[in-house]
């Protein structure tokens, strides 16, 4: 027994050398996993940290789908769209010389509309939502800031920065984001009253060359006020370019950037999608109360708008210059495959037949087709975030009249 017991001793001996052995040679290669996953992990931490160093754009069509919410730190919007190709949707004046003629309409009923934005994948959108967060505690509007906004597509990126708590006032034409119309309405912005503004007691009005008079302005600055005009801006890249100034201004430049980034990277991918072999020709034409009938030519917002939808300027083609009479004459030069009208003017002659009534525009192969897209004012011509989404609505009513076009023949 002791034998057994002696000869068991020795192999215990062993048999526990070889597990202490066993244990130390575990131990050391998990003391080497832990210490790679934690590389790993301190290297992925490392790409995060750089990532959101470098402010990369917040996905801003989701802070639209989010934004009926007046609580949200994004910006505080849901897509208006125009419902058909020939009727109603969004309402504001163009911005161009052609506002003044039509001031009293600038205040006119808004509509619901869908949301129409297209989100990234799940996996962008957290990433850009946690670096947007970031951002947005990195800085702040100044405290005591009481802001007017004095254009629709300004008062459009007020809300987009997620600043509307610090708007006092708006003009007629800012009546989107819908939550806008509550704020105080100055009426048109090229004809300010300085009582009606100092009595809001601003420290900060944005507007764009339209506001006026210039001696309502001087006055707002000599009492103290901060006037800033934004230039008139008819490029792809006005809303960016929006964006930064407005942010600089506001004190939330890093936000800006990265909203002004998103709307650049929206309208790469858009742009990319409206390429087509075989443009149509529009014809924008801008209609008015009073018998306000203008052709738009070139350079106007509408062509760079009609363009980018892959379509081109059939004024411009023409030979017409910034904005003309609509003629017979007129119509004939142009011959348009397709009229663009806003939803405001279509309705001040009475829908698509009231339009064709005007003198020549049945002559024309859009009048003859029937082929007419009527969209929101601001919504199209606004320049402000929304103009990746306008352009892809005006690309795809195109392709729509494209097909009916090869259909018939």
């Amino acid at each position: 027994m002791p034998r057994i017991t002696h000869g068991l001793g020795r192999a215990g001996l062993w048999i526990g050398l070889m597990l202490a052995i066993a244990q130390l040679v575990v131990g050391c290669a998990e003391d080497d996993s832990h210490q790679a996953q934690s590389v790993a992990r301190q290297s992925v931490q490392q790409q995060v940290n750089e990532q959101s160093a470098q402010a990369q754009p917040a996905d801003q069509p989701e802070q639209q789908r989010e934004g009926a919410s007046v609580s949200s730190p994004g910006q505080p919007q849901q897509q208006d769209q125009p419902s058909s190709r020939q009727t109603q949707s969004q309402q504001r004046d163009t911005q161009s010389q052609t506002d003044q003629a039509d001031a009293a309409d600038e205040s006119g009923d808004n509509e619901d509309q869908d949301d129409s934005s297209q989100p990234a994948d799940a996996a962008q959108q957290n990433s850009q939502q946690q670096q947007s967060v970031q951002v947005d505690e990195a800085e702040a509007v100044p405290d005591g800031t009481r802001l007017i906004s004095l254009f629709g597509d300004i008062t459009e990126i007020v809300y987009a920065l997620g600043a509307q708590e610090f708007l006092v006032a708006r003009d007629a034409s800012s009546i989107y984001p819908a939550e806008a119309e509550q704020l105080p309405n100055l009426g048109f912005a090229g004809s300010l009253n300085v009582e009606a503004i100092l009595n809001l007691e601003p420290t900060l009005i944005i507007g764009t060359a339209m506001a006026g008079p210039p001696e309502v302005l001087e006055q707002l600055r000599q009492a103290g006020v901060e006037v800033l005009i934004l230039e008139e801006l008819t490029g792809l890249d006005a809303p960016q370019i929006k964006f930064r100034v407005i942010g600089d201004a506001l004190g939330l430049s890093n936000k800006a950037e990265a909203m002004a980034l998103d709307v650049e990277q929206r309208l790469e991918a858009v742009l990319a999608a409206a390429a087509t072999d075989s443009p149509l020709r529009v014809l924008h034409i801008y209609i008015r109360r009073g018998g306000l009938q203008l052709v738009s030519g070139a350079g106007n917002e509408a062509q760079t708008i009609i363009e980018a939808a892959g379509g081109i300027d059939a004024a411009a083609e023409a030979g017409i210059v910034g904005w003309q009479q609509l003629t017979p004459e007129a119509l004939v030069a142009a011959d348009p495959d397709v009229y663009l009208v806003m939803d405001r003017g279509l309705a001040v002659v009475g829908g698509v037949e009231g339009l064709l009534e005007i003198p020549g525009m049945a002559e024309t192969r859009a009048g003859r087709g029937q082929h007419v897209i009527s969209m929101a004012d601001l919504y199209l011509l606004g320049f402000g975030p929304r103009l990746p989404e306008a352009i892809a609505d005006l690309a795809g009513f195109l392709r729509e009249i494209q097909d009916q076009v090869l259909e018939s023949e």
